[in-house]
């Protein structure tokens, strides 16, 4: 069978390439196609694949973001009608490659088209330097969306990453998915004796992680929060603690693990498609502090794996962190939670998927 992967670009490694990496397990020969990539920030996992990308879009990846109304047609144009199976990965345009006329299309979706639906306004902000910029966008939205829905008929089998997408998707595109959560590296974390009496938000530091919440949560309280990652709200998050806070920059992966070994609590106060460092935190013995929406109602169990806060704002965080006690939560208990979210796991589930849609089973 000749199957071939399908990522929307290459160029940081995060939570949606860590997935296509465990993917690419199944299928060792099969090539990868992408609208971008960066050689340099990829692991071996990929480099070491056969990756075709189109030459002359590639030579100005660092302009993407203004090139969204171009990427419809770029993906659309890749030549993928000689493989039996696509397996796309998409948050953007992936889904909307085309295949041959017998083959499937497996679609394991993180987000439906993020920067022209419900996350648009990070996306103009972004780029609200540039004079125009906003009005374009907001005048190309509809055209977008238009072909985001219909392009959604060109997959055969929708797999989202969490019960939160599969209903977006549902939503927008009137589709059915499966949920299967994405692999998490569990062995590459575990449990301290060491207590470092700090709260800890990690992750891209972009405004939708809301670690403005956070950063105003621990300071009305005067708790101690250290903030791991890197991102374009760096400025203005520091600006925000005024020197109370500690920004650890582009932690390495042995820094980072120490750092949720050590926290009293994971702090995940924005509404995310899934969220796969709070796994890594309860795989590191570490419960979680989320707001009550997106991803994490997937994985949050009150009293076991976490708590909720209710409302998006800081006196609601504040609240819940005020009355948080870590010995309530047993350490062993949160790393066998997220044993569960163990890579053969996955891709256990996944190879029941491909092949109930190669044997025409129902989704």
């Amino acid at each position: 069978m000749r199957v071939a992967f399908v990522h929307d670009w290459l160029v940081t490694y995060r939570g949606g390439e860590k997935v296509l990496a465990a993917l690419l397990e199944l299928y060792p020969e099969a090539p990868i196609f992408t609208l971008f990539y960066d050689r340099a920030a990829m692991p071996s996992t990929i480099t070491e694949r056969r990756v075709l990308v189109p030459p002359v879009l590639n030579s100005v990846r660092r302009l993407r973001k203004l090139m969204l109304p171009l990427l419809p047609r770029a993906i659309e144009s890749l030549p993928l009608r000689d493989y039996d199976l696509l397996i796309s990965t998409s948050s953007c345009v992936a889904k909307g490659a085309i295949k041959g006329p017998n083959a499937k299309h497996l679609c394991y979706i993180h987000s439906p088209m993020r920067y022209i639906w419900d996350q648009q306004a990070e996306y103009i902000a972004g780029v609200k330097h540039i004079p125009g910029a906003a009005a374009g966008i907001r005048a190309m939205t509809p055209g977008l969306r238009r072909w985001d829905v219909g392009s959604a008929a060109r997959v055969d089998r929708f797999i989202a990453n969490s019960s939160f997408v599969r209903d977006r998707v549902q939503r927008l595109y009137g589709r059915e998915a499966r949920v299967v959560h994405p692999p998490i590296a569990v062995e590459s974390f575990r449990p301290s004796e060491v207590r470092g009496d700090y709260f800890l938000a990690a992750g891209a530091l972009v405004s939708y992680k809301r670690f403005d919440l956070a950063i105003a949560a621990c300071l009305k309280l005067g708790r101690r929060l250290v903030i791991a990652g890197s991102g374009p709200m760096e400025s203005a998050l520091r600006a925000q603690a005024g020197g109370q806070v500690e920004f650890v920059i582009n932690p390495s992966d042995a820094v980072l693990a120490r750092l949720m070994a050590e926290a009293d609590a994971l702090l995940f106060p924005g509404v995310e498609d899934f969220g796969m460092i709070a796994i890594e935190a309860m795989a590191a013995g570490t419960p979680v502090i989320a707001f009550a929406a997106g991803g994490a109602r997937d994985f949050v169990i009150p009293g076991r794996t976490g708590i909720f806060f209710e409302d998006p704002n800081v006196e609601s965080l504040a609240a819940e962190i005020a009355a948080f006690k870590h010995d309530q939560f047993a350490a062993p208990a949160l790393v066998e939670y997220a044993a569960g979210y163990n890579r053969n796991h996955f891709l256990q589930r996944m190879r029941g998927e491909i092949a109930a849609l190669m044997s025409g089973s129902p989704s």
